[in-house]
């Protein structure tokens, strides 16, 4: 079995699966922290469904971009269950996950985060002869910029495109084709799915050395000093 995290936003969810096949699956609302819920999250898909951490013999998880702090959570998370339990860590890319339900449709596939201050993460994948494969690199963008490289019909799919929709057709008119989600738009089947494809392959991440992706630096500000 496999246990798949993703804590890349607000959005978190934990799942179980069989060779990639989803057993058991739980996304919710991040209030609090991811820290605080997290581990009582993976519990409880545990207990109800009579699955011991044993059990588990890879771990899936999804390692940005996203934000800071919950990136850090989850993959520390992930890290030390792996160590614990002497299983493989298979890492996926936050955007693929939201563009991976969109592979087929015979148009490229942009996946979008909101990253504040008028930015958004994206990528760009398609799928031709059944291959999947990446297109463009993650980078952080604009509306404009992103609006000035797209040069043919796209699906604009994730968390961060119900923000965006107004600015995508005043930008690019019917080429921006914008999937209709309700959050969370990411489903821990689709990470399972994903993870399993690049175990059975026999990837693994190096849980020594394996980072999230940030793609910006955290804003830090200097310590007030006492009055």
């Amino acid at each position: 079995m496999e246990l798949s995290i993703d804590t890349s936003t607000r959005y978190a969810s934990v799942g179980l699966s069989q060779e990639g096949k989803t057993l058991a699956e739980y996304s919710w609302f991040s209030r609090q922290n991811h820290s605080v819920e997290l581990l009582p999250a993976v519990e409880h898909l545990l207990k109800t469904t009579g699955t011991a951490l044993q059990d588990m013999v890879c771990i899936f998880v999804a390692i940005g971009p996203g934000g800071f702090s919950a990136l850090r959570v989850g993959l520390s998370t992930a890290k030390g269950l792996g160590l614990a339990l002497g299983i493989p860590l298979v890492a996926l890319n936050t955007l693929e996950i939201e563009a991976y339900p969109f592979q087929g449709l015979g148009m490229p596939v942009c996946p979008l985060m909101d990253m504040g201050r008028g930015e958004m993460a994206v990528a760009l994948y398609a799928g031709e002869e059944g291959r999947w494969r990446k297109l463009w690199e993650e980078q952080i963008v604009t509306p404009e910029v992103l609006c000035s490289q797209v040069r043919e019909p796209t699906l604009f799919c994730g968390e961060g495109a119900s923000s965006w929709v107004s600015a995508l057709k005043e930008g690019l008119g019917e080429k921006a084709v914008v999937a209709e989600q309700s959050p969370p738009t990411r489903r821990p089947g689709t990470l399972a799915q994903m993870g399993y494809r690049r175990f059975q392959r026999g990837e693994r991440d190096d849980i020594s050395t394996l980072e999230p992706m940030y793609l910006r630096r955290p804003t830090i500000t200097a310590p007030r000093r006492p009055t």
